[in-house]
């Protein structure tokens, strides 16, 4: 609970501070907070409850986020309704592949420390993976076909940009900055090179 409201914090902070949070990927920290309402959720109705504060909170970045994007990407009012359309259209399928390839990861690297490896399973799991690389390009080509219908190329590229810089902030939240006591040197970290 304390990593979730810590995460929401950070992206309601960096949003104000100008690094604009899209839902496609703001969906990521606040899909986590969704587990812990589901739990409580009958205490979420009374006010004052870490419950009814996430709720408040969610609100309060759901806020930020909207006007954020709207400024660095210069959007009038149309093109931000298209906008949040065609975002909300695309999260639902960028959630259930991130769910569905997270799942064939953990099966995978169950697979590979069986004691006597299926060399098939962990075939059709690694066929699955690459099938996965291929579903979320065309998602991509698919959505920017859509995007590109009221965004200039800039417009998208800086939407574009803003949204792998967010999964990024979300990552290192999940990893350090969440109370992983791993870090930097936890999974998936790159030592940095000179200058």
């Amino acid at each position: 609970m304390r990593r979730t409201w810590r995460s929401i914090a950070a992206a309601v902070a960096f949003a104000s501070a100008g690094v604009a949070f899209p839902a496609a990927a703001r969906a990521q920290a606040v899909q986590r907070a969704d587990s812990s309402a589901v739990r409580g959720r009958n205490r979420a109705q009374q006010p004052g409850t870490p419950a009814a504060r996430r709720q408040a909170l969610e609100g309060r970045v759901r806020r930020a986020l909207a006007g954020v994007v709207r400024k660095q990407l210069g959007l009038n009012d149309e093109q931000m309704l298209k906008l949040q359309r065609v975002d909300q259209k695309y999260d639902q399928q960028r959630r259930a592949m991130v769910r569905s390839e997270r799942q064939t990861r953990q099966a995978l690297r169950a697979a590979m420390q069986d004691s006597t490896p299926d060399q098939a399973k962990i075939a059709r799991y690694m066929d699955d993976l690459v099938a996965a690389q291929h579903r979320r390009a065309d998602l991509l080509g698919n959505e920017q076909k859509e995007l590109a219908g009221f965004l200039t190329p800039l417009q998208r590229a800086k939407y574009q940009a803003l949204r792998e810089r967010l999964t990024r902030t979300m990552q290192n939240l999940q990893r350090g900055g969440a109370g992983d006591r791993r870090g930097a040197a936890g999974r998936g970290a790159r030592p940095r090179g000179p200058g």
